[in-house]
């Protein structure tokens, strides 16, 4: 594969991860540009979740308004009488179901040693599942950004971050959240976009598995 390639399909990796981590903010209209984005670079990568995410923008039963998803998201991921598909990692990590564990540590000290910290606007815990995969879109944007400086092992090396953030974080929790989020989703946006992250980072563990091959191309 040569830098080309690797450049866009890099890109479409940290844009699908950006717009990933949009959807689960509170909804506003910017939500279907996001939509469109998903749908437009996971069908790049062939991805299997894009068929998901092609439901919410083409099916009549998905064009809720954005009233309901707000309320909708509100219910599943806020509360404040009960929390059915908490967005928090150290949630489905911890075996004490606790908010604020260990894990969520290890996050801020991987945010802290790139010289990342919370945004004050952002009023939620490090490992919120907006925070994480910002953090993705982050570490992709740093390797597309050594690749095209022809800094091949610090590539490598944002790879290998990915790599390790998925293995510890992402790929143990998200299974177990969409799961909850599919489960008690009353409409089938948040049913399709739980459908759809799951796909995607299932997907994207598998192929960071061969991280070192793609850091040594071209």
């Amino acid at each position: 594969m040569d830098i080309q390639n690797i450049v866009s399909q890099e890109t479409a990796r940290q844009d699908i991860y950006k717009s990933l981590a949009n959807c689960y903010r509170l909804p506003e209209e910017v939500i279907f540009t996001d939509l469109a984005t998903l749908s437009d670079q996971l069908s790049n990568l062939n991805s299997e979740a894009a068929s998901y995410i092609n439901r919410m923008l083409t099916e009549p039963d998905q064009s809720c308004d954005l009233e309901l998803l707000r309320i909708e998201f509100t219910r599943l991921f806020i509360g404040p009488y009960s929390l059915p598909a908490p967005p928090y990692g150290s949630v489905y990590i911890e075996k004490e179901r606790k908010v604020m564990g260990d894990s969520t540590i290890d996050v801020q000290q991987r945010y802290q040693n790139f010289g990342l910290d919370i945004s004050k606007y952002f009023k939620e815990v490090p490992d919120h599942i907006t925070a994480e995969l910002e953090f993705m879109f982050f570490l992709t944007y740093k390797e597309i950004e050594s690749i095209r400086s022809n800094a091949p092992e610090q590539a490598q090396e944002m790879l290998l971050h990915q790599k390790s953030f998925h293995n510890d974080h992402l790929n143990i929790w998200i299974p177990d959240f969409t799961d909850c989020v599919i489960e008690h989703a009353g409409i089938e946006f948040y049913r399709n976009l739980a459908k759809a992250t799951r796909v995607f980072i299932a997907e994207d563990f598998e192929y960071l598995k061969n991280v070192s091959i793609l850091a040594t191309q071209g």
